[in-house]
């Protein structure tokens, strides 16, 4: 007869505070020509990057994350010119400032500004993550534990374990609040952000 086992997955979260702000941030621009597309995207995203780093964001936070250029066609199907775009990926560790940051982004280029995403995160997950497995180590070992007693038997040594990967980060009291009339921008709260863990554990029975 084999070796009796219990193999259990574990889950665990654990609670960090924001410390970042994420933008990817975009320009378009649009010409009769390729060449003067992507000039008028590049002076725009130029402008944005003058912008953020005239708010203290570090060069080191800053980074471009494509480029592109399409052709545009008319109701008909007729080709009427080109759009150029150029997105630019940048952390503020200033939450404080990301308002303001956008605010002025978007008087340096105006409508040529798309704002694609704004999302809260935390620059050192270490901690989040080692007490979310944790956490998730010892919600396997309740449950085997379980499974142990309904057999009529005990837990014994830890025969294998497999991480099954950290959950992605997920909302848990976060808000992003559109800018109001006397608010002059777009404050960001941070509130709490949830990571997580995943493990399955086997255990021997005996």
């Amino acid at each position: 007869m084999g070796k009796r086992t219990v193999t259990v997955n574990g889950v665990g979260r654990a609670a960090v505070s924001p410390d970042v702000v994420r933008l990817d941030l975009r320009v378009g621009h649009d010409a009769d020509d390729v060449a003067a597309a992507l000039a008028g995207a590049a002076e725009g995203i130029t402008k944005v990057g003058a912008v953020v780093r005239d708010h203290d964001v570090a060069d080191a936070d800053i980074r471009t994350l494509d480029a592109g250029v399409n052709q545009r066609w008319d109701n008909t199907g007729v080709a009427v010119g080109f759009t150029a775009q150029q997105r630019l990926a940048v952390t503020v560790r200033r939450l404080e400032s990301v308002g303001e940051i956008l605010e002025a982004a978007a008087s340096a280029v105006g409508n040529a500004l798309l704002v694609d995403q704004v999302r809260l995160d935390v620059s050192d997950r270490s901690d989040g993550l080692r007490r979310a497995r944790d956490a998730a180590f010892a919600d396997a070992k309740d449950k085997a534990q379980q499974y142990a007693v309904l057999s009529g038997a005990e837990l014994g040594a830890v025969l294998g374990v497999a991480e099954a990967g950290a959950v992605p980060v997920q909302r848990r009291e976060m808000k992003l609040m559109a800018a109001s009339m006397d608010a002059g921008g777009m404050p960001v709260e941070g509130g709490d952000l949830d990571l997580g863990a995943s493990v399955t554990v086997t255990w021997e029975l005996r």
